[in-house]
């Protein structure tokens, strides 16, 4: 969520008041829509420890650790480097 909220932040110039709202600029932004998958296994990851309290195995830890870093390398040079800022819709 965090490299999600930077990446607007800075990209697109504002900040994200909920989660549905997120939910749905992932949906439909370009550059979200490339971390849509990863991010969506890692927020059921998240929803699953806090309210859930769902323990997780090794091979659970493997995988979020992955989708965190595809998530990553999308978002990450668009923050670091981020192009012209793009208009809210």
């Amino acid at each position: 969520m965090h490299y999600v909220e930077a990446y607007v932040a800075k990209v697109m110039e504002m900040h994200l008041r909920s989660h549905q709202t997120r939910d749905s600029y992932i949906a439909k932004e370009a550059n979200l829509k490339k971390i849509r998958v990863s991010y969506g296994h890692l927020k059921y990851y998240g929803y699953n420890a806090r309210y859930e309290l769902d323990g997780f195995t090794v091979k659970d830890v493997l995988e979020a650790k992955e989708y965190l870093a595809q998530l990553k390398t999308v978002l990450l040079p668009l923050v670091v480097d981020p192009p012209k800022a793009i208009p809210a819709e």
